[in-house]
């Protein structure tokens, strides 16, 4: 009996020990993880980075936010000057308070400053930034740009749905017309007619589109829609502790997948009954439609059959279909 207790209070005095080890080990980080944060980014980084506010480790200054940005950078602004940094996470921003710098950094630096890491949610619904909102500014997204411009808001896409703009507001006319007595949803009404504009062009301004925009024009798109947009600006902590990406603790990323797979799969249906489409054009030998949809144009580059566009050789050859989703989705959002 005595050799057991004994065999006990020395096994527990070791777990003491171990407790007190890590106890120590912790301290130490902590400590150290403070240094580096608290220290004005050491003497070196002293004379690069602009002035700002001490947060603490890990976390940086996010405690210390609120609600209010505007409010608190303006205050911070007075303290600090017109332009400070701090630490938001391990992510370290630079913040601009005056319109004279602004002016530097969109227009005269706007090359240096074009390229920034997006938000995980907005990773995700682009397909990894393949579209021409959080791409960086590299080839690729100038070459999209270009695709957009000359293809989308030229004055001859313009003009050539022109038909569609007039179906879309007489539409919406008569239906505001047939309701007169009741209340109506004008957010709903100008959400359909700018939806069903939108996809005409897309994908509905060729004999072959016709149709193919059904399963946007329920109520349900525009559900996921708000969804996208209030995802995209909802804060996410893994943005700030990347780290922490993998958990997803807010569940933002697994949200906005689900938002994505809805459109995925909507955009999947229609490209796939647009290739068996002209598929089978290709096969009776009929004529192929002089005028051309954005969706027409997109499967033709990916198909390497339109030689004469815009985009360059190499370009042409990478671009797929996660890019034609991609595109169409940043013009139908």
């Amino acid at each position: 009996m005595l050799s057991f207790w004994s065999l006990f209070w020395e096994i527990h005095n070791q777990n003491q020990e171990l407790a007190h080890m890590i106890l120590t080990v912790s301290i130490v980080v902590l400590v150290l993880l403070w240094y580096k944060w608290t220290i004005p980014y050491t003497r070196k980084e002293k004379t690069r980075l602009p002035p700002g506010p001490y947060g603490l480790p890990i976390v940086g200054y996010l405690p210390f936010l609120g609600s209010n940005l505007h409010e608190k950078f303006t205050n911070m602004a007075d303290t600090y000057g017109p332009i400070f940094s701090l630490r938001l996470g391990t992510k370290l921003h630079v913040i601009v308070n005056s319109m004279d710098l602004a002016k530097v950094i969109a227009h005269d630096l706007d090359h240096t400053f074009a390229n920034r890491v997006p938000p995980l949610t907005a990773l995700t619904i682009t397909y990894g930034a393949s579209d021409v909102i959080w791409s960086n500014n590299n080839t690729h997204w100038r070459d999209m740009r270009k695709l957009l411009v000359s293809q989308v808001l030229s004055n001859t896409s313009i003009n050539a749905c022109q038909i569609f703009r007039t179906r879309a507001v007489r539409n919406m006319m008569n239906g505001v017309y047939a309701k007169i007595g009741t209340k109506v949803d004008i957010n709903k009404i100008a959400f359909d007619t700018d939806l069903d504009l939108v996809t005409s062009m897309l994908w509905g301004c060729s004999e072959a589109g016709e149709g193919d925009d059904s399963i946007f024009t329920g109520g349900g798109f525009r559900e996921v829609e708000y969804k996208i947009v209030e995802l995209l600006g909802a804060p996410n902590i893994s943005d700030y502790l990347p780290l922490l990406s993998c958990f997803d603790l807010q569940g933002r990323q697994r949200e906005m997948q689900r938002q994505l797979e809805y459109v995925d799969r909507n955009f999947n249906n229609i490209i796939k009954e647009r290739i068996k489409v002209n598929s089978r054009n290709i096969e009776r030998g009929d004529k192929k439609d002089e005028t051309k949809d954005f969706l027409q144009i997109l499967l033709d580059i990916e198909d390497q059959k339109d030689t004469e566009t815009s985009l360059n050789t190499d370009t042409a050859t990478s671009f797929n279909i996660i890019h034609i989703k991609a595109l169409l989705l940043v013009i139908i959002s």
